[in-house]
């Protein structure tokens, strides 16, 4: 089995996961865990989107959703984590709204067992340009005799890893932070390893 065949396995197999310890959990019902809640769940939705559209052979379409999957985790952490009351009143009435890259660096000062800050902020960079059909994109997608996508199985399966770290996150911190039930956390942690 190939990198990228393992780590679309895996990133199939950790969305699935995700989606059967999360989906439906009741939540407390406060402000900061719904919006935490409804942040992790796209970053969730965005992730096992990724595996769907690898299987569809729709490579670039998986890259563009790593962006959204990273933000949506950032976010929820940083609503759960992070913000005082008054920025998580300020971001509900869509008066504010960090940037990515400030969140990350946050989280990798916080989450050692993740990517750390310095890849974390150049990630940050390619993501941009990757979902905003930036340069970058475009250099993944030309070939000097052919038409069509030039992905490397490098580049694919680190987006797909990244991904499902990203679900893994979202799933624990969900269940952890958003529903209140640590034991359970505790299990799924040990479950996913």
């Amino acid at each position: 089995m190939t990198p990228f065949d393992q780590a679309y396995r895996h990133a199939k197999d950790t969305a699935a996961w995700a989606m059967t310890n999360v989906q439906g959990r009741p939540l407390r019902p406060t402000i900061k865990n719904r919006l935490a809640g409804a942040a992790y769940g796209l970053a969730l939705e965005h992730q096992r989107g990724m595996t769907v559209l690898v299987e569809a052979k729709a490579y670039g379409s998986a890259l563009t959703l790593l962006r959204p999957a990273v933000e949506g985790f950032a976010l929820g952490y940083w609503l759960l984590y992070q913000a005082d009351d008054a920025q998580i009143t300020a971001f509900a009435e869509g008066k504010s709204k960090p940037k990515l890259d400030v969140l990350l660096r946050e989280i990798a000062d916080e989450h050692t067992a993740g990517p750390q800050k310095g890849q974390l902020q150049k990630l940050v960079k390619r993501l941009n340009a990757i979902t905003h059909g930036g340069i970058e994109h475009l250099i993944m997608r030309q070939s000097r005799s052919a038409v069509g996508p030039q992905y490397t199985i490098e580049d694919m399966a680190d987006a797909l890893s990244l991904g499902a770290w990203v679900a893994k996150m979202a799933a624990l911190d969900i269940i952890g932070g958003v529903v209140g039930d640590v034991e359970h956390a505790s299990q799924m942690l040990k479950d996913v390893g």
